[in-house]
């Protein structure tokens, strides 16, 4: 590492990093199923979207729960009552316990992912002496180990929760709006114009999210090396008096970060906004549209009950993506910044071998062959 004084070259800044496509994210995130551990990688995604399924199944059997126990308490059947309240109950459990059992084999996908992605990386990092080179090459990303320790497991966990959320968002859609069909086709109608509106709103309010937060990121990264630099050169800086040095540096870089995060908190504050004004609207449209029948007396408080809980279910699903926008900005800006890493790794390794090949001494030029004399 050079001493504090040495001139900082700077890289591209961030807002000018080229952005990499969903697709090119996609196949860069491919290799680890298709590698040594793709089998127990696939059997445990297949015990994930199983207990996915089930749990759905449960929650729509809740609801249903719901609508007996609320019709036989209106009717004061004392017997129905306990026996679809017992049903709601038992339910609710086995719901809770598929669920967490989702959560918790995601949980151990995502870190066996997360551990062959960051062999992969450290091998690659500490071969040839990578480290070394990128660290004095200022080409180079300059903060490797944040790349190796942070963005590997907020893109490992991140794809997993995006991709799972996405798959649940199908299968409630398909379940939930049977359901919601039966009920009230208007309401179907409802949710989807809802959530048409939503999705717009969302991505007028939160555009940029996806290169604010990438740049976000690398001025964190760099406030981050400013700081290593300094406790790694502590002896330097103290024998020549660089502090004040050192001190502008440490604010310029923090005042980088201050200005990118203020923005990143405006935009959240207006993604924020749009999903809270969703989310009233998933609680108020179902009740609006049944309270006409429900005081027509062609509704009951069970029907009320249960048109409320899936038209939630089914704009739930429907709303995947404004609800998930911030995270899939997220998540492109961390596989984005791992694909740059795994770039630099590439050029090193395509620079070493071009000094090896340019090192080599040409191939001796052989003689050329005495005339072959006449035949006898």
């Amino acid at each position: 590492m050079g001493t504090a004084s040495a001139t900082i070259e700077k890289k591209p800044a961030a807002d000018d990093t080229p952005q990499h496509s969903v697709r090119a994210q996609l196949k860069f995130l491919k290799p680890y199923w298709v590698s040594d551990q793709k089998w127990k990688a696939r059997l445990q995604l297949g015990g994930i979207l199983a207990l996915t399924v089930a749990e759905i199944a449960l929650t729509a059997g809740v609801g249903l729960g719901f609508q007996a126990a609320l019709n036989a308490l209106v009717a004061k059947d004392a017997a129905v009552f306990a026996l679809s309240g017992v049903a709601t109950l038992l339910g609710i459990g086995a719901s809770a316990v598929a669920g967490n059992g989702r959560e918790y084999m995601t949980s151990n996908l995502g870190q066996n992912w997360r551990g062959w992605l960051t062999k992969q990386f450290s091998e690659a990092w500490l071969k040839d002496k990578s480290y070394l080179r990128l660290q004095h090459n200022k080409k180079y990303a300059q903060n490797p180990d944040q790349r190796i320790a942070e963005t590997v497991n907020n893109v490992t966990g991140s794809t997993l929760s995006l991709s799972l959320g996405l798959f649940r968002s199908v299968v409630g859609v398909a379940t939930f709006s049977v359901m919601l069909w039966h009920i009230a086709p208007i309401m179907v109608g409802a949710a989807l114009v809802c959530a048409a509106g939503a999705h717009a709103a969302s991505h007028w309010a939160g555009g940029s999210m996806r290169k604010i937060w990438r740049g976000l990121m690398d001025h964190e990264a760099k406030f981050r090396h400013a700081l290593v630099r300094v406790r790694d050169n502590a002896k330097p800086i103290a024998l020549a008096g660089l502090e004040p040095v050192e001190k502008e540096t440490l604010t310029d870089e923090f005042n980088n970060l201050d200005t990118k995060r203020r923005e990143f908190y405006k935009l959240n504050w207006r993604t924020g906004l749009v999903g809270s004004l969703n989310w009233s609207s998933a609680s108020i449209v179902p009740i609006a549209l049944s309270a006409p029948k429900f005081f027509a007396g062609t509704a009951t408080l069970g029907g009320l009950e249960l048109a409320r809980q899936v038209y939630g279910n089914f704009y739930q699903a429907i709303s995947w993506f404004p609800q998930g926008y911030t995270q899939i900005a997220t998540w492109s800006a961390n596989v984005s910044q791992l694909m740059d890493f795994h770039k630099d790794l590439e050029e090193n390794k395509l620079d070493i071998t071009t000094k090896v090949e340019a090192q080599k001494p040409a191939a001796a030029i052989a003689p050329p062959k005495p005339p072959a004399g006449p035949r006898p």
